[in-house]
């Protein structure tokens, strides 16, 4: 993850004319997307369905 954080932040500062002094907002922005788009990925647990016992 840590590699395509950096070509990910690389690509937003050169986009954003490569202003100096901010690589920090620039990777946390990239890790966010990174993390956003994987977690987006992750299929909820389904819900279990409790069934009623039958009386003997």
């Amino acid at each position: 993850m840590e590699d395509q954080a950096k070509r990910r932040a690389y690509e937003m500062w050169e986009a954003d004319g490569r202003p100096e002094g901010l690589d920090q907002q620039y990777w946390f922005k990239a890790v966010s997307e990174i993390a956003s788009a994987a977690a987006a990925q992750i299929k909820p647990a389904r819900k279990r369905v409790s069934r009623a016992k039958k009386a003997a």
